[in-house]
């Protein structure tokens, strides 16, 4: 049972480790203006096209 323990244990360490590197590269992003904007507009347009995909999937189509 102990050796269960110390896998959960060091479960924990790593998502806390993982999330802390993605901290860190939300601070990075977030504290560069020049990086910030191109990243907004990137998940923008990412979000953009996989709305239209799922549209066009479901039978919608746009005029031609």
């Amino acid at each position: 049972m102990a050796a269960l323990t110390t896998i959960a244990s060091n479960i924990g360490l790593v998502a806390e480790w993982f999330w802390g590197i993605f901290a860190n590269l939300i601070n990075v992003i977030t504290s560069n203006d020049l990086i910030l904007w191109p990243v907004i507009l990137a998940i923008v347009a990412g979000a953009v096209f996989m709305a239209l995909k799922v549209i066009r999937r479901f039978g919608i189509k746009g005029r031609r």
